[in-house]
């Protein structure tokens, strides 16, 4: 199987699209006479490991469990501008025995003079990576110097021929909305809602098709939104309320890359070298923009220290009736303390499931089960029994089903009779086996009861037993520790 990996990155003037890649890989897979799968990074760069190169790490991981056998790149800078990555990208293949072919060449990664070659040329992909990222940085903070647009326009705007901003009327006109509404003293979360009640595009639901990627940091589980069912969010309204572009004024930051000593290794970080305010046209004015700010600023010292929460489960949990995520809610003032589905929360209580799930009780329930308990089905079985009390009833149970044996014997025999010639007719035998059916009947049910009542005392005992368990929350844990664990070892809950 010849794994096909593909990679662009955000720059506008990449040599090679997607479509020129996957296709000239298929086209090596045909030559080769071999299956392929196509690994894909889309405007990620390649000084990236493949930690957060979705494409690269799903290569490298299949190249592992032997699902692949050969890797073709259109060349060398796809899966790497770093010399990190193409250390470790060698170490794999030469560890799996896989065939490498750069352009639909084969390149032996064993030889001595082949691997000289590969790493002068990663030291220039480096070299050529880092001097093609100054150049954009220099190149945008001149457009905004100029008041040239370059990247996602904010809400409200759009880019003219000269590349220009230029205020886009459609989403304009709601931006303004949103500051009358919040001077009117409506929070941004009532905002969101109404927005969407009305049913007014987003920014990605009215411009964009096909999916966000949402990864999760602990499992690393990615998750597809389709941008056009995006809906407005309050901190959404917020961060348009808070930004000054729409009273005229852009303010933008020029990094650069410093490397500092930290704990005796050299690691490369992002510092503002230079800050840039320019103008823009104006959609609010700066005394509405002035207004409503401060208004913001006054709620936020009224409302008093607000209440943190964390939650555990959350991005874990989905709901079995409408598949959307279970999430933490905890109010004080309502007494919430719940994990509730989300299609069940105001605005969109929409969904079938009608239950929450206490907090506190799952969190521990799933804290004693992973790191405790060991086994959670072994310590629900060995929980402790009445000796006396559990004894007693099976005592009472072998009783009662030797007496309902006796009875079904009896009636065995009652029914024979009849059966005869010589009693047919009898009246008394009759009668006889018509009082040993009720008694059969009682003494079933008498059984039963019985049995149930030992089912219960061991359920019960196994509840309380569960519930002291659930009653000691583990202590000395960070939060963030223990929640990254957890979403290691749980794929899901439903």
């Amino acid at each position: 199987m010849l794994g096909i990996y593909c990679r662009t990155s955000k720059s506008r003037e990449e040599k090679y699209t997607l479509d020129n890649q996957r296709e000239a890989g298929i086209k090596c897979a045909g030559k080769l006479g071999l299956g392929f799968r196509v690994y894909v990074d889309d405007g990620i760069s390649g000084t990236l490991d493949e930690s957060v190169r979705d494409g690269l790490s799903d290569l490298f991981r299949d190249i592992k469990e032997n699902e692949i056998t050969h890797v073709y790149c259109i060349d060398q800078s796809r899966i790497e501008r770093d010399t990190r990555t193409w250390e470790f990208f060698v170490a794999i293949c030469i560890n799996n025995n896989i065939g490498y072919y750069p352009g639909g060449s084969n390149f032996d990664l064993n030889s001595a003079t082949n691997i000289m070659f590969a790493k002068l040329m990663s030291v220039v992909n480096a070299y050529y990576s880092e001097i093609t990222s100054k150049k954009v940085r220099l190149a945008n903070a001149k457009k905004v110097l100029e008041g040239k647009t370059h990247g996602m326009k904010p809400y409200g705007y759009k880019r003219d021929l000269k590349n220009n901003f230029e205020i886009y009327e459609p989403e304009a006109k709601y931006v303004r909305l949103m500051y009358k509404l919040s001077l009117k003293g409506m929070g941004t979360y009532t905002i969101a809602n109404y927005l969407n009640d009305k049913k007014i595009p987003t920014k990605f639901s009215g411009n964009f098709k096909g999916d966000i990627k949402r990864k999760n940091k602990y499992s690393k589980d990615k998750t597809y939104f389709d941008k056009s069912k995006i809906r407005w969010r309050g901190n959404v309204v917020y961060d348009i309320l808070k930004n000054e572009i729409y009273k005229g004024v852009r303010k933008w930051n020029r990094y650069e890359d410093k490397m500092e000593l930290i704990a005796g290794k050299l690691e490369k970080k992002k510092v503002v070298a230079e800050s840039i305010v320019s103008t823009a046209p104006i959609i609010v004015s700066p005394d509405l923009w002035e207004k409503v700010n401060q208004n913001l600023v006054d709620n936020k010292k009224n409302v008093g220290k607000k209440a943190q929460y964390k939650y555990l489960l959350n991005e874990l949990m989905y709901c079995v009736d409408c598949s959307r995520q279970f999430v933490g809610k905890k109010r004080l003032a309502s007494g919430d303390n719940a994990y509730k589905c989300k299609g069940k929360i105001y605005p969109h209580p929409n969904c079938k499931n009608s239950r929450g799930i206490n907090i506190n009780k799952l969190d521990s329930f799933i804290i004693k089960h992973l790191f405790k308990s060991k086994s959670l089905k072994k310590m629900l079985l060995a929980v402790p029994e009445k000796p006396n009390e559990k004894r007693g009833i099976q005592k009472r149970i072998e009783n009662e089903r030797k007496k309902l044996k006796d009875i079904e014997d009896s009636l065995k025999v009652g029914y024979k009779r009849l059966l005869n010639p010589k009693f047919i007719n009898d009246k008394f035998i009759e009668a006889e086996v018509e009082t040993l059916k009720n008694s059969l009947f009682r003494q079933n049910k008498f059984v039963e009861e019985l049995e149930q009542s030992l089912l219960l005392m061991e359920v019960n005992a196994r509840k309380k037993q569960t519930k002291d368990l659930i009653g000691s929350y583990t202590d000395g844990i960070d939060f963030e520790e223990l929640r990254s664990i957890i979403h290691s070892l749980i794929d899901w809950i439903r």
